[in-house]
């Protein structure tokens, strides 16, 4: 996972199936030093970044 990938919600972390998660776009991918990746990742119909573990998400787009 690269900055400007698409990413939705894992399946285990949203509980819905693809089409009814929302797609956003990764802003940051930070390194916490605890062998812990942090994800920020920006929602179109939300203001305010999400930042969550990597684990969250899954990457949408193909052959970026």
């Amino acid at each position: 996972m690269k900055v400007g990938d698409l990413v939705t919600f894992d399946p285990q972390s949203w509980g819905t199936p693809l089409e009814d998660r929302p797609i956003g776009i990764v802003m940051n991918v930070e390194n916490t030093g605890h062998a812990e990746l942090l994800v920020c990742v920006k929602f179109c119909d939300d203001d305010i970044p999400y930042s969550s573990k990597i684990q969250d998400f899954e990457v949408v787009n193909e052959n970026w």
